[in-house]
């Protein structure tokens, strides 16, 4: 079990093996689902005590939450946008989102991201994030550790360096 939805509104479905159901509040979540949220948004408390908040028109997948015998918690966005309360992370333990184009690790702090096809962009509310470019063209890494501040990923290129999101981009994406 990767964790339960803690809220629901709207249409948001739970896909596994080409079946899926709505997702309804207190619904166990699974490695294996893929959550879609189309005209809807979900909040899922991950095992580690973690929240997922998921935006509308958002894919994703909890590919993995962290045990003691393996200490990391990986969900991949495969598009739209996420924000994450990610709880102390003890010794050892990573938290990271993979998007097509970068990978964001953190610990214990409050963040989004967003993905799409040409760009992945993360901002920093309060703790710090690390994000790295996936690909070897893009490769780079920028540690987003000021509050509001943020950076883009786009397809073929490293993140840009750390600049601070103007109240409209937060507000769209949070």
């Amino acid at each position: 079990v990767g964790g339960k939805a803690l809220a629901v509104r709207g249409e948001v479905v739970a896909e596994a093996g080409g079946e899926g159901g709505r997702l309804a509040a207190d619904m166990q979540v699974r490695a294996t689902f893929v959550i879609v949220a189309a005209n809807g948004k979900a909040k899922i408390e991950l095992v580690d005590g973690s929240i997922v908040s998921v935006g509308e028109n958002s894919r994703l997948r909890i590919a993995d939450v962290a045990t003691p015998a393996a200490p990391a918690t990986r969900v991949q966005l495969l598009s739209g946008a996420l924000r994450l309360l990610v709880v102390k992370a003890t010794p050892g333990a990573r938290f990271e989102v993979e998007t097509e184009l970068a990978i964001a690790a953190v610990r214990g702090t409050d963040w989004a991201i967003e993905a799409t096809p040409g760009n992945t962009g993360v901002v920093v509310l309060t703790g710090s994030v690390e994000v790295r470019g996936r690909a070897a063209p893009a490769a780079g890494t920028v540690l987003l550790d000021q509050p509001e501040t943020g950076t883009d990923v786009p397809r073929g290129s490293p993140p840009t360096p750390p600049a601070r999101w103007g109240a409209p981009r937060l507000s769209r994406l949070l």
